[in-house]
């Protein structure tokens, strides 16, 4: 059962939550600029046929700028945003969960863009092993970082809506995630991973815009 409580939120707090919520409201902005403008100006790559992370592979001509702003410095925004999520959730532990499996996440995705891929995502390499388990890992974080969400906030006066939006999120990565994983449409693989991955950043985008509109309520959430 949750119930809200008659104290306004410490001024400090407050302000981090603003902070966190903005940059998560920046991470899909940033992430798919940068995805979509890399992309379009490497010459022959193929969005539906190559993954993102070819963008940043070692010897790719933008690779610095993809590893660098788009993973790098995304990893970094969705753990400053994971970690303002946190702090939204007095006493409820499911929900901290999945804010703390979104703090994974983030850092996969940074350690991801220090260790690129090695060209045509073959992981030959040491850094294209790497990127690979840093990419699972954080892939699965961010999904069961929505499940944890659904479960958590089901009984959230404030948050049930978003509860269910998180399982359907959950449902449509799964759903992607297994054709991508397995590379059983080659043709298309490309395409997929982009859907997958702009499913997981609408989630992000609208679980940060709540969280900077409670930050402006003012209103505190005890969970019990």
């Amino acid at each position: 059962m949750t119930r809200v409580g008659s104290r306004p939120k410490p001024v400090l707090r407050l302000a981090f939550q603003r902070v966190s919520a903005a940059c998560g409201i920046v991470t899909p902005v940033l992430a798919a600029l940068v995805g979509m403008g890399v992309g379009y100006i490497q010459l022959g790559y193929s969005f539906t046929e190559q993954r993102l992370s070819e963008l940043g592979a070692s010897g790719a001509p933008y690779a610095l700028i993809f590893n660098v702003v788009g993973l790098i410095t995304s990893g970094m925004l969705v753990v400053v945003f994971s970690l303002g999520l946190y702090s939204e959730f007095n006493s409820n532990r499911v929900a901290r969960i999945g804010a703390g499996l979104l703090t994974v996440c983030g850092a996969s995705l940074l350690m991801a863009g220090i260790f690129p891929c090695d060209i045509g995502t073959v992981e030959a390499s040491a850094s294209g092993i790497l990127h690979g388990v840093f990419a699972g890992i954080g892939t699965f974080a961010i999904i069961s970082a929505a499940l944890a969400m659904w479960l958590g906030l089901k009984y959230d006066a404030v948050w049930r809506k978003h509860s269910w939006f998180s399982l359907s999120i959950a449902v449509v990565a799964v759903a992607l995630y297994v054709p991508h994983l397995f590379s059983s449409l080659p043709r298309w693989n490309g395409a997929v991973q982009r859907m997958l991955v702009m499913v997981l950043l609408v989630w992000i985008e609208i679980m940060s815009i709540k969280l900077l509109s409670r930050s402006w309520a003012g209103g505190p959430i005890e969970s019990t």
